[in-house]
């Protein structure tokens, strides 16, 4: 299946946040079970949005990129 499938749509919804068991990231976009990697990008995205998933990333990097920073600080 990783050989052959593709998909023509803006995927999101892949990476669940939260902190059941389920749960990718937490509320920081930090990965569970991982020190010192975070997700910040569509997958995050609970549902696809109504319009171009490319602004709403942008905005999910720049908020993670001030948790990072936060958390240096």
């Amino acid at each position: 299946m990783r050989n052959n499938a593709e998909t023509t749509y803006h995927p999101v919804g892949t990476c669940k946040m939260g902190s059941d068991p389920m749960a990718v990231v937490d509320d920081q976009l930090r990965v569970h079970g991982m020190a010192g990697l975070r997700v910040a990008d569509a997958s995050i995205m609970p549902t696809l949005t109504s319009g171009n998933t490319n602004a709403p990333s942008i905005m999910i990097g720049e908020k993670a990129s001030r948790m990072v920073l936060a958390d240096a600080a």
